[in-house]
This record gives structure tokens, sequence and C-alpha cells, in this order.
């Protein structure tokens, strides 16, 4: 269905400006803490897998290396050209792979791993010999070739289609492309100049056919970003016809990531224009033949995220929307983010300390949360509108023996100036977005997490994104 935002209106836009998460996990970064350690994640694992042996899990390697800085970027990186750094750097990872090992054999379990995702960083960075040898140690957890998932994040110029086409013997069936934007101005202000005939040389009929899937990231509020340059950058992407797209939103945090501070606010377009050029993003994408996906992914109706929309298996975790083989995220190198079984985790941020934890032998948590029932209720609400912008809150009783027109009695209420804006409506036993309220579907999510500061509709307080999934 192609989407139609003539309706949205600077009005509409300024009443709803809050800033809030974007609610990967339920409660957010920003309420996991120290308290929770190595021996806590242990816990909680051993736990999900005695429970359940054959439990789907998904693995999330961080490989924090890159040929260039990207202005825009909010991951941990470090900018090398030393080979030798990054193999040192590799050693400490097969380490940690070997203590996962160690981990399961201890409880008696063989790892169900169906999906493995290469992050950072640019993996796609390593030479084949070192991405080959990451591979092999993998293989101490899990059957690569049995694997329903393997996804490689690509920069680049740092890829030929060549050297596509051997990863994909190596094992890797999809794709993830870092684009952001083609438009030459934007890319020099940010730092990562690639043209689109750079793209098309590496997606040729080849390497098309040889991967399951292919993604584009996308990025909306870059600076000298206008409605007219980005609709052009979209339409450069549908003719190269990747499987999937995301579109992720800019967040300008200099005091946090200091590189920023090369891009000046005045350069960043306004709330007004930043919103519209997302809304003409989504109805060039759906107008392409595309599918909406949750807030912010497009996918052709062949690719696995609208197939598991369609058929009621869509989730949403740390790593975006996912086709639902798994919920269960186990992260290693550092910074990684895990969450399984109602656990939280947040690897630690430097290199030292990642070390010196794994040649303590120990899980290199920096922070986490265990999740209560109450929790769970929430998230089960927050992650099914997130994906399928409805909520039969029938399914949320049935499954947590609770009432929910009692339960949430406030939250529903609260959704009522939603609705009168045109955003929400009610429907029985629940409530589902409109198209126009896809757009402000993370300020109804707000209204269920007692943590945001709300006030009236929207959060009034200033977001910081504790964690973000890698954008290569």
């Amino acid at each position: 269905m192609n989407c139609d935002y003539s309706s949205l209106t600077p009005e509409l836009i300024g009443r709803y400006s809050a800033q809030g998460a974007f609610y990967t996990s339920y409660p957010t970064g920003r309420q996991w803490t120290s308290d929770f350690d190595a021996g806590d994640f242990q816990r909680g694992l051993r736990n999900l897998l005695q429970r359940d042996p054959d439990a789907p899990l998904s693995l999330y390697l961080h490989i924090p290396f890159c040929q260039r800085r990207c202005r825009f970027c909010f991951c941990f990186t470090e900018i090398t050209r030393d080979r030798e750094r990054i193999d040192g750097f590799l050693q400490v990872l097969f380490q940690e792979i070997k203590l996962f090992r160690g981990l399961f054999d201890a409880w008696g379990v063989q790892p169900n791993i169906r999906e493995i995702h290469l992050g950072g960083g640019s993996p796609s960075y390593l030479e084949l010999d070192q991405l080959e040898t990451v591979i092999e140690h993998l293989r101490l957890l899990v059957d690569i070739e049995s694997l329903d998932e393997f996804t490689l994040e690509a920069d680049a110029i740092t890829v030929t289609a060549e050297k596509l086409l051997v990863c994909h013997e190596l094992g890797i069936n999809r794709l993830s492309f870092g684009i952001q934007d083609f438009d030459a101005k934007v890319q020099e202000a940010v730092g990562r100049v690639q043209s689109p005939e750079l793209i098309a040389q590496l997606m040729t009929p080849k390497v098309r056919e040889s991967f399951r899937s292919i993604n584009f990231d996308l990025m909306y509020g870059l600076p000298f970003q206008t409605r007219e340059s980005f609709s052009e950058t979209i339409r450069q992407v549908a003719d190269l016809s990747p499987d999937r797209a995301a579109i992720y939103s800019y967040c300008h945090m200099p005091h946090m990531y200091p590189h920023q501070a090369t891009i000046r606010e005045a350069d960043l377009p306004g709330l007004d224009e930043k919103t519209f050029i997302f809304a003409d993003a989504a109805e060039s994408f759906t107008r392409s033949g595309y599918e909406f996906i949750g807030i912010d992914h497009f996918a052709k109706p062949t690719d696995d995220l609208a197939i598991a929309r369609a058929d009621g298996t869509l989730l949403r975790h740390f790593m975006g929307y996912t086709a639902g083989r798994t919920s269960h995220l186990l992260g290693l190198g550092p910074t990684s983010i895990s969450g399984f079984g109602g656990c939280y985790a947040h690897n630690v941020y430097s290199l030292d300390e990642y070390r010196q934890a794994i040649s303590e032998e120990r899980v290199p948590i920096l922070r986490g949360y265990e999740m209560t029932e109450d929790d769970h209720i929430r998230w089960a609400v927050i992650s099914r509108f997130l994906a399928y912008m409805s909520v039969d809150l029938a399914v949320v009783d049935g499954a947590f023996d609770i009432t929910s027109s009692s339960y949430f009695a406030p939250e529903l209420d609260a959704l009522q100036p939603f609705v009168d804006d045109g955003l929400l409506e009610w429907m029985p036993g629940g409530f589902r977005a409109t198209e126009l309220g896809r757009l402000f579907a993370r300020h109804v999510c707000a209204v269920f997490d007692p943590h945001a500061v709300v006030e009236g509709r929207g959060r009034k307080d200033k977001f910081v994104p504790a964690i973000q999934r890698s954008q290569s």
C-alpha cells in the first residue's frame, strides 16, 4: 500500500516534537546499571538454556575497525591501517568465542545459533584471510552451513565484487551496505564519499544472485540534506533495487562524539524539514513497490521482513527488525549488546578493558538489566505496536493473565489525544495507528514507558541514545 502523508503539517510535527527512544529494547539502555555483571549474564543465559536447550539464538560480533572516520557515526570504532593491531584484536575475539564454548560445554548444551551478524566498525575492512579465520573460529559454536542468515555489514570502499563473492563462498548469505546519502555535498560534509556508480559496480548480477538479501542503510537529518536532495537519493536507491532498506535518524551529539563537532548545527535540516524528508522517502519507497516495515524499514514483498510481517513473526530488537527466527541475541566484542531470556547486557567500550576481561576468562559486561514481570508486559505492547502498528490487548491479557483495561487504564486514557489528532484508531479490544500515525509511533510507545518523562502527549526531556545498532 502506498503511503500518503499529504495531511502532515508543521503544526502536527511541532505538537509531537519531543525526542524519545527508538525502543530496540524495553526498558531502554538508560535504565541498565552496573549492578548487573558477568555473573548475572551467565546465570541468565544458563537459565534460558536449561529451560529450553534448543532455544534459537542470534550472534552479533562487533569488529570496531574502519578505514575512515565518518562524521555522523555514533558507533564505537577505531581508525587504523595497522593490520597487526587488527590481528591482535581478533586473537582476543577468538578467546571470547572459546570462552562461550566453554560455558556451553559446562552446561551440557549445544547452542542452536540460527543467525550471525558481523557489524562494527566495518567488518568488510578485514582482509579475506582474517575474515576466513573469524569464520573458522565461529565453527566452534555453530555449523556455518546450517545458518538461516549470515550477514556482513559492508563499506563499499573496502570491498570489490570479487571479494563479496569470496565472502559468499565462506558462508555469508546477506549483505548490508552503509549508504546514508548519495548527494555529493552531503557526502563531503559527513566524510563518506561513495557514488551510486560504485555501488552499482559491486551489485553485479552474480553478487545479486549469490546473496539472499541485500540491504541499504540510509540516514536522514544529515547536514545540507533537503527534501529534494534526499528524494533524488531515494530514486537512485530504488534504481539499484536492494531487497530492503532502513532509514535511520541522525543524532547530533558532539558532546558525546567529538568527531561530530565538525558538523555545524546550522547546516542540519530543521525539525519540520527533517520530518518531511523521511515522509517523502517513505512515500517514494512504497510507490516503488517496497512495503513499509515498522517505523524505519522498507522491504520488497519477497524479502524475509515482508514475509515475516505477513506471517506474524516479525520481531524488533537491537538489530532493528528481524524475521523472527529468534528473539535471543548474544553480542561478542567491545560495546556489543545482548538480549535474551529477559536479560539485557552491554559489553565494555575500552579495548583494554575488553582484553583484560577476556584474559580473566570473564564475559566483558559493562552493565545490564534483568526484566521484571511488568517490563515483559510493557515490552509485549511496545514491541507488538512497533512491528505491526496495532495491539490486540486480548493477546496481552491471555499471555500474562492480566486485564489490560485496568492494568493500563492511565495509558489508554493518554492515547485519546492521538486518536483526536487522527494518529490512532480504537479497534475492538485494542488500538492501531493510522498511516499518518506511523510517523509518531515512538510517541505512542512512550505512553507505555513509565521511565519516559511524559507531559501531555510527548516526552519533554532530551533523550540520549546510549546504544544504537552499528552503521557500516
